[in-house]
């Protein structure tokens, strides 16, 4: 399988759904952030209220809730 077939079903099996994306620290939680939005599906990063990642996500265009908030609104929760 290719990274783009790989891409392709992570597309399917999240679209019309909501992903929570628990944690902003490193690079891979961003990509994956901002793989998923770019394709049409929506995203919630869900953070500690007092993480200092918080603000980047809010400035990088994301809904930024309490873990607990974030993981209870989406359908698929991930934790980086």
């Amino acid at each position: 399988m290719t990274d783009k077939e790989l891409r392709e079903i992570i597309i399917r099996c999240y679209r019309g759904k909501t992903i929570a994306i628990l944690g902003y620290r490193d690079a891979s939680s961003r990509q994956r952030a901002a793989f998923l939005r770019d394709h049409g599906i929506h995203v919630l990063i869900g953070l500690r209220t007092d993480d200092e990642y918080w603000h980047d996500a809010e400035m990088d265009g994301f809904t930024v809730l309490p873990v607990w908030e974030a993981a209870e609104q989406a359908q698929i929760a991930q934790s980086y």
